[in-house]
């Protein structure tokens, strides 16, 4: 451990200390389903939430699941909103994931490939 970690560690266990933790998992409640709700009382339709649902099965480490909030905002609701969203927010977080392992990252989590349109 460096000195920048170790002042880091320090940091974080006096932030322990003092305050209660939730874990809030885009794949247990009450965070898994919050689009789906979120898209019904919205009136949307509810692809984005399956799509959601369907990247977040095909990443394997839990810590790097995509949260809803990329998907609830008015932008993505307007023309093209979604798959730019999905190219300019979702895609290179997962890029950064998988950095060095030579990966096609759209090819596995793009919205072509999770609707079924390439494996």
């Amino acid at each position: 451990m460096n000195t920048a970690d170790r002042s880091t560690a320090l940091v974080d266990a006096a932030m322990r200390r003092r305050f209660a933790f939730v874990e809030l998992s885009p794949r247990t409640e009450p965070t898994a389903g919050l689009l789906a709700r979120w898209l019904k009382r919205e009136g949307r339709d509810p692809e984005p939430a399956r799509l959601l649902d369907a990247l977040n099965a095909r990443i394997d480490d839990a810590d790097f699941a995509i949260g809803p909030s990329y998907l609830m905002k008015p932008g993505v609701y307007r023309d093209g909103g979604l798959e730019r969203t999905w190219r300019t927010k979702i895609l290179p977080l997962l890029e950064e994931h998988h950095y060095g392992e030579g990966l096609d990252v759209a090819a596995r989590y793009g919205l072509d490939a999770l609707r079924g349109q390439r494996p």
